[in-house]
């Protein structure tokens, strides 16, 4: 993992020392600190959040939600899947209490998120949790697929148009294809997911890939859907259909996913050993006072699943509505909380990174 800045937010956190309020009480006194390798006690805190925003991270949330408030009866928290940008845009205008991102925030939601925290604090940005995109589809009759980049380029824009094209056969030679029409899916929202696909595509699927990047880009054609679940949904009722989701989406709708051949040339298929080793090549650059990791998606390493990436959510430094709660809440996710990711279809952090996330949260206030 190369890092930025390397001196900064990288002092180990001590087991023991986040100071939060103990579960149900009305005194200071804290239950024993986890650290970044985990721990079965929770800190705890009262009072309610709302956060919204990216759908990558939603299945997480949703299930670190309800094992934090089965500990700590005196929170409540709320998460809502509306999509990597409408939950920056939440965060911005004070509608919710963070934003759960898998893209990294622009010029202008920057200031929004700024201008809300208050003068002289800022808006920053926190990975909470790592996770594959995946390629899922509807063929019956066939359960095992590989996919290279510019295969999937041409899929998704609509040069490939069977299922028996040369190009799958070629990545696929022992299996057997039918001759239907593909039915490309394609979020219809501003999503991270999206942005995470076009960057791979655009860093490894070239020339073939020519739409760019970001978290909306004008597709030729296919069907549309909003949120992970909508795509999901769409492809598991439409033969022949694929689309890119998180690896959690698929395993909840039962659907095959595809190993991508990463640049070294191996086929690898998506689970928290391949994310991990991806994620282990990771830029981190903690230059504007947060902690923002750029992918390494055209990794040549070999075991590493390359659509895996960081799932953030969006904060303030200082001048947050419930400080004791968000660090609560976020030391558990990333400490007692990892434990149920594998099982959800997500992976946690590099341990180096989770630490530094670690000693971010504890700074919030």
């Amino acid at each position: 993992m190369k890092v930025t800045r390397p001196g900064q937010l990288a002092a180990l956190v001590v087991a023991g020392t986040l100071s939060l309020t103990a579960c149900g009480s009305g005194n200071n006194t804290a239950a024993p600190g986890p650290t970044a390798s985990g721990s079965s006690a929770a800190n705890c805190a009262t009072g309610s959040l709302s956060g919204q925003g990216s759908t990558f991270q939603q299945n997480a949330e949703l299930q670190w939600i309800k094992d934090f408030q089965a500990a700590c009866s005196g929170a409540q928290i709320a998460y809502q899947g509306t999509g990597s940008g409408a939950g920056k845009t939440a965060f911005g205008n004070g509608t919710a209490d963070f934003g759960g991102t898998d893209s990294l925030p622009k010029t202008a939601e920057q200031a929004a998120a700024d201008k809300r925290c208050g003068t002289g604090n800022k808006g920053i940005v926190t990975p909470i949790v790592a996770g594959a995109v995946v390629l899922t589809y509807n063929i019956t009759g066939v359960s095992k697929l590989a996919l290279s980049p510019n295969t999937v380029a041409g899929i998704f824009q609509g040069t490939i148009t069977k299922w028996d094209d040369a190009a799958i056969k070629a990545d696929n030679p022992s299996a057997t294809l039918p001759s239907i029409p593909i039915v490309p899916v394609h979020r219809s929202d501003a999503s991270g997911t999206t942005s995470i696909f076009t960057s791979w595509l655009d860093a490894t699927g070239k020339p073939a890939w020519k739409l760019g990047v970001g978290q909306t880009v004008t597709w030729p054609g296919g069907q549309s859907a909003k949120g992970s679940d909508g795509t999901t949904t769409a492809v598991a009722q439409a033969k022949g259909g694929i689309t890119y989701t998180e690896l959690s989406f698929a395993k909840q709708r039962n659907l095959p996913f595809a190993d991508i051949k990463n640049q070294s040339g191996a086929a690898i298929t998506p689970n928290g050993t391949s994310v991990s080793a991806a994620l282990a090549t990771a830029k981190v650059d903690t230059s504007k006072g947060d902690i923002r990791i750029s992918p390494h998606y055209a990794t040549t390493a070999a075991a590493a699943y390359p659509l895996s990436a960081p799932s953030y959510v969006l904060t303030c430094d200082k001048g947050n509505k419930n400080a004791a709660l968000l660090k609560a809440y976020f030391t558990y996710t990333l400490t007692t909380g990892k434990s149920v990711l594998d099982g959800l279809g997500y992976a946690p952090l590099p341990d180096a990174i989770a630490t530094q996330a670690l000693t971010q949260v504890g700074t919030l206030a």
